[in-house]
């Protein structure tokens, strides 16, 4: 027999070996804090741009546009209208949002996403509708299309969406009586943390959708269970923070018209 056979179709390893790196798990993240190294109560860098789609050259192009990038939340949002409705006698404005994930958004799809879009978009159709001044457009539709490119975290993403509406109606040109600013917390340890994400898992989950400038709240949302004076605490929160955003959407905006 002859001495080691070399196996030409194989790609030799190299002499020497390296530990692999591995990142730390969500047990390793709630000894030390949060796996991102954020605090409690810090969001995710937040990047807004008000009419990437509007501002193609193509023939349908929308009326008003958004991308919204929320740490690896990325969203994008196209507004059609006002326009012409099914319904010619209507004294107001028909607002629907048509909410869908993108086929590799998340990690793992639920075989009832179908269902859970359904059930967004009304929400969603419910949350920012308030905020429009339906009566100013009679007879006619303003219909929004959210595309979740990149979702991390449920109730996130879902406040994600909500600002990236609310900044794609004002690039529209839609009147509103304020821009809708929303923000998500999880309740973990008997603390509230904000902006939590897929890893981070929240006991208890609570969205709020704010407008600052009138000082009215259009949509809560809560997962879980938890006290009354926990949940108005976590409330709360939720509206200091979308003061927060609802400055970051407004620099957006100033940003489309420079």
């Amino acid at each position: 027999m002859s001495g080691a056979v070399n196996d030409r179709r194989r790609i030799n390893g190299p002499a020497r070996s390296v530990e692999p790196i591995y990142t730390p798990t969500v047990l390793d993240s709630v000894a030390k804090g949060r796996s991102d190294g954020r605090g409690l109560d810090h969001m995710r860098p937040i990047y807004a741009k008000a009419g990437p789609i509007s501002d193609a050259q193509t023939t349908a192009s929308a009326s008003g546009s958004a991308f919204y990038e929320q740490g690896s939340i990325r969203i994008s949002c196209a507004v059609y209208g006002p326009r012409s409705a099914r319904k010619p006698n209507a004294r107001r404005a028909h607002f629907v949002c048509d909410f869908q994930y993108a086929p590799f958004a998340c990690s793992k799809r639920s075989p009832t996403q179908s269902t859970d879009e359904h059930e967004t978009s009304l929400w969603l159709s419910n949350t920012v509708g308030p905020a429009i001044r339906l009566e100013m457009y009679p007879k006619s539709s303003i219909d929004a299309y959210v595309t979740v490119i990149e979702s991390d975290g449920k109730m996130a993403t879902l406040a994600a969406t909500i600002n990236c509406i609310s900044l794609a109606l004002a690039d529209a040109g839609i009147e509103m009586y304020d821009t809708v600013a929303a923000c998500s917390m999880g309740l973990r340890d008997s603390q509230w943390i904000v902006d939590c994400t897929h890893q981070e898992n929240a006991e208890c989950s609570v969205l709020v959708a704010y407008m600052p400038s009138v000082d009215e709240v259009t949509g809560v949302l809560q997962t879980g269970k938890t006290t009354l004076e926990v949940h108005e605490q976590g409330v709360q929160l939720c509206t200091n923070v979308c003061v927060r955003v609802y400055a970051v959407i407004c620099r957006a905006l100033q940003a489309s018209v420079e």
